[in-house]
């Protein structure tokens, strides 16, 4: 498909475009049990940084309360670490979270995570989540904590369980330059299960890095047969609508600044760090919007956006975005 991306003036994913739904997107936490050669320094560390167990559950109430107000019945809440499910408050946030489920608003939540929790914490993970109206885990595949082929094996067996017990799987993995014969044989390891995989693009600095070759280019811009075929929708200036199967294959096309364009960043989604501050988004993040510990407060509308550096950040590009 060949998309004009000089004509779009409206980007995002069909989900926050279509319902009254507003995303949290939560970096609870950094510490992480991996310590992978390629992972950026600000995003793990081996210090247990977690706050107050009450802290985190004062703060849902602030959020919930915050996106009713602007008009979002309905919330997503992402989960990104560090390893997530190490945060001994993980578990009760979520119970907490559901505790707001009625018939007039609905949760739901997505947790990319490196399963390296044993299958009993998975199998209270199931118990703990039975409220939520979908749950998704995001399986990051590192390959070098899973080179024993009986480690591979039970990494796709956690995401078995969890798919027999409703909950939507998918693997995430990075495709480094010139390392496609080594991923494909990944890929058809999970295809075997018909797990589907989200392959992405190693980026610095908000950019694709250099280096690979024309057909590894082609499967990152058109990975269509791996995910949901147009959950991310664009349409130009003479209303003509597109689809994309995931944010990396946009990140991967078109990798950009929306700086100028209406964002709903900060009205329809806030982004919480491990410190408990909260901003309009990750890449926007010096819009600062307060603290889960002092106090926040979102957005009233839609706002442009400020930001020069490209936006290679999935939490914010879901979010819907219009050009003048």
């Amino acid at each position: 498909m060949n998309i004009p991306y000089d004509k779009i003036t409206s980007i995002g994913m069909r989900t926050f475009i279509k319902y009254p739904i507003a995303n949290c997107f939560w970096r609870i936490n950094r510490y992480c049990n991996y310590n992978c050669s390629y992972c950026w320094p600000h995003a793990h560390t081996s210090k247990k940084d977690f706050l107050d167990e009450d802290v985190y559950l004062l703060a849902i109430d602030k959020i919930v309360s915050g996106f009713r107000d602007n008009g979002f019945p309905h919330i997503n809440w992402g989960w990104v670490g560090g390893e997530i499910t190490f945060n001994p408050s993980f578990l009760p946030i979520l119970e907490t979270i559901q505790s707001y489920v009625n018939k007039d608003e609905k949760m739901a939540t997505n947790i990319t995570t490196n399963l390296s929790q044993p299958m009993k914490w998975w199998d209270k993970f199931v118990k703990s989540t039975k409220k939520f109206a979908r749950v998704k885990i995001n399986g990051s595949w590192h390959e070098e904590y899973l080179q024993a082929e009986d480690k591979q094996k039970l990494f796709r067996d956690k995401l078995l369980f969890l798919r027999d017990n409703g909950i939507r799987v998918q693997v995430n993995a990075v495709l480094l330059p010139t390392k496609l014969e080594i991923l494909k044989k990944v890929i058809d390891f999970f295809s075997e299960v018909e797990i589907p995989m989200n392959l992405k693009a190693c980026r610095q600095k908000g950019k694709v890095v250099d280096g690979y070759t024309k057909e590894e280019m082609k499967l990152l811009t058109s990975q269509r047969e791996y995910i949901e075929p147009n959950i991310v929708f664009l349409k130009d200036v003479d209303e003509n609508e597109y689809g994309l199967s995931s944010l990396e294959q946009l990140i991967a096309n078109n990798s950009k600044s929306y700086e100028g364009w209406n964002c709903s960043a900060g009205f329809q989604s806030i982004t919480i760090y491990e410190d408990g501050t909260v901003t309009r988004g990750t890449i926007c993040k010096k819009e600062i919007l307060g603290t889960i510990t002092n106090g926040f407060t979102l957005n009233k509308n839609i706002t442009k956006c400020i930001t020069k550096q490209a936006c290679d950040c999935s939490a914010d590009l879901k979010m819907p975005k219009t050009r003048n």
